[in-house]
């Protein structure tokens, strides 16, 4: 296993961790609100770390500041934005569905961006992962029927969110071709172009408080805020882009998809109920997950 493969998996393990802490503040802040909230925090901690280690290289080049900033606002303030857009139209179980075509997006645009082209092993793991992440999440019961026209807008939100998430990695891949940079030099100034865009986006709408989302007034237990933010968008975007500098991004971002089966492994943990759908499928993606790691 090299360093962009054991990246994806910490990266996928923490976002999986500090997804359960984020739950508690979904009723507190909006979805708007909390991706500037979670994006400030994180900014300021790699700023921080990054007085402390100077001699992390600083893109010199213009197209890598561009593919950078470029790839902050379509992963993180469109894609998140369509995401949780996606999510409210027609659910968790149809978005995660459409999502899981994000690895293939990144392989395509891989070979348009960059020229790269990913091995047979490597697609058919991105495949058997892909398929074993289906099946886990899988829903027991029927899903509710929705509006016609409100589906047609979930599934083209989280169309979007999958295409602009995999364009994210790809260029932010393409910033790290160009010249040598720190991992955590991109991390921020992916997240800060993300964050500021999201942010002006908060401010212009009359129905959100972007006061609220940077001062975190009338918020309980921000300690766990915090907590989830350093584990999960500090440490966690930090290691993506880790992994994408060592590693092809379709398959990081296969790696990145089984994140929901680290999710289900701990509930399992904590007693909550398991579907032999979910055994079944975590075993066949992880199987996958083994390809891509030999290929």
């Amino acid at each position: 296993m090299g360093i962009g493969e054991f990246a994806a998996i910490s990266a996928a393990i923490v976002w999986a961790s500090s997804t359960i802490l984020y739950k508690r503040f979904s009723h507190h802040l909006s979805p708007l609100q909390l991706n500037v909230s979670k994006g400030i925090i994180a900014c300021a901690l790699m700023l921080l770390i990054l007085l402390i280690m100077p001699a992390s290289p600083l893109p010199q080049l213009a197209s890598s500041w561009a593919w950078l900033i470029v790839s902050g606002i379509l992963g993180i303030a469109i894609g998140d934005s369509a995401y949780f857009a996606a999510l409210r139209n027609i659910g968790p179980a149809r978005t995660l569905v459409i999502e899981s075509l994000a690895p293939a997006i990144a392989g395509v645009l891989n070979i348009v961006l960059l020229g790269v082209w990913l091995s047979g092993l490597a697609w058919l793991g991105i495949v058997i992962t892909t398929l074993g992440v289906l099946l886990a999440i899988k829903p027991k019961n029927p899903l509710p029927q929705v509006e016609h026209s409100i589906y047609i807008k979930g599934v083209g939100f989280a169309l979007l969110a999958a295409t602009c998430q995999a364009a994210g990695m790809v260029m932010s891949k393409g910033a790290m071709n160009a010249e040598q940079i720190g991992s955590l030099w991109a991390a921020f100034i992916r997240l800060f172009s993300g964050t500021l865009a999201v942010a002006c986006v908060v401010a212009c709408l009359k129905e959100q408080n972007l006061k609220q989302a940077i001062t975190l007034d009338g918020i309980s237990q921000k300690q766990w805020l915090f907590v989830a933010v350093f584990f999960g968008t500090f440490i966690g975007l930090w290691l993506q882009l880790i992994s994408v500098k060592h590693t092809d991004p379709a398959i990081a971002q296969t790696i990145f998809a089984t994140a929901p089966l680290l999710v289900m492994s701990i509930g399992a943990l904590r007693k909550e109920p398991m579907t032999k759908n979910m055994i079944l499928g975590g075993l066949i993606a992880f199987s996958g997950v083994a390809l891509l790691v030999l290929s």
